[in-house]
């Protein structure tokens, strides 16, 4: 989760002056010429081993590509050679945290805050540390602060919104992120976050205007089209619904192996919708890539239920217990199947069944049927 935040590689004004090496990799990284940069820095350090900016680079260099542990193996050379170069600590403290320690982090963190105590990126990357690891109280003092000493950062609100909207805190969540979007407003992820906390408070319109401005900025990212499928079901509006879990789909799996979830969530909208046809159709693909998860068992025996193929529904119930025998509303739904098919015994067995498992609603159609 924590990959959502925003963080800043920013360029170190440790030196009054780049080398020519940095400022030719500087131009062959925005050419996206990565391995000729990487020449360039290593060449640079072997001629001079103890600059301190030629590892930083580096390591910037290196945390772009995702080596998080060689990026802070450089930006520890660079504080070995200079123990009051704060951004490098800060940035060795984020590769650390990348690499999977944050709480090792924290004290990359806390020594760039010293040298620099009015260091916003240090304090926001130390809130991303501490809400890594549950600290939620001191994650939120920190961004506030790294928002007191940069009041116009967009990230920063985007950060801080981010940890209200995990913390249940959706008014204020909406609040961060409308002022991150006002300093930026092209950043399709915080349009994205402020839907998801407008829906958890029923603002489903200003959610679904915003979920739509989220896929006009970003229309390749199939978990914005999926969130917005679900508000559309809550709408009622389910063929748009299953228009944009269809495009999730399409996205899912021009990057993915096929995954159950999505065929799924379009099954239920097809099954709200009565179309049991193809409800079935997609639970069935979802069982075949995850044949072992009941709920899809569960879900395509209802629409067997529903359109009235009763032995079908009892057999998918049947499996559902296999794999979950502790759930005692498939025992009563399996009830409801054997009953249509006039098999009175064996369902009375599954109600009673259900009953004895803790489903007290169950007591009276059990007292009626059963006799």
């Amino acid at each position: 989760m924590w990959l959502l935040f925003c963080v800043t590689l920013a360029a170190s004004v440790h030196a009054q002056n780049d080398s020519p090496a940095i400022e030719n990799a500087r131009k062959q990284i925005e050419s996206q010429n990565y391995d000729g940069a990487y020449s360039t820095l290593t060449a640079a350090i072997r001629e001079n081993p103890n600059s301190p900016d030629l590892y930083y680079e580096r390591g910037k260099l290196r945390f772009l590509l995702q080596d998080y542990y060689g990026a802070a193996g450089d930006f520890g050379f660079a504080v070995e050679l200079d123990s009051t170069f704060a951004d490098a600590y800060n940035q060795r403290g984020l590769a650390i945290h990348y690499n999977g320690d944050p709480e090792l982090a924290l004290e990359d963190f806390d020594v760039a805050i010293k040298l620099k105590p009015d260091f916003a990126d240090a304090y926001s990357n130390r809130g991303f540390a501490l809400y890594a690891l549950g600290d939620n109280e001191n994650a939120y003092f920190d961004f506030s602060k790294a928002i007191e000493i940069e009041p116009t950062n967009s990230d920063l609100y985007y950060n801080r919104g981010f940890v209200r909207l995990d913390l249940g805190e959706f008014v204020g969540a909406i609040d961060d992120f409308n002022k991150s979007i006002s300093l930026d407003s092209l950043d399709a992820e915080a349009f994205k976050l402020r839907a998801d906390a407008e829906y958890q408070i029923g603002a489903l319109d200003a959610s679904l205007s915003d979920y739509s401005q989220s896929i006009l900025l970003d229309s390749l990212d199939e978990v914005k089209f999926a969130s917005r499928a679900l508000v559309y079901s809550e709408m009622e509006k389910y063929e748009e619904s299953i228009n944009d879990y269809t495009k999730a789909i399409e996205l899912y799996e021009e990057e993915y192996e096929p995954g159950p979830e999505l065929y799924n969530l379009r099954g239920v909208v097809y099954y709200t919708a009565q179309k049991y046809d193809e409800a079935i159709d997609d639970y069935t693909t979802a069982i075949s890539i995850e044949p072992s998860a009941p709920l899809l068992y569960e879900n395509r025996a209802a629409a067997y239920f529903d359109k009235g193929k009763f032995p079908d529904s009892e057999q998918d119930y049947s499996v559902a217990i296999d794999l979950d025998p502790e759930d005692p509303e498939n025992y009563y739904f399996r009830s409801q199947a054997k009953f249509e098919q006039g098999n009175k015994l064996d369902g009375c067995l599954d109600l009673k069944k259900a009953v004895e498992m803790g489903l007290t609603d169950a007591r009276k159609e059990l007292k009626d049927k059963c006799k």
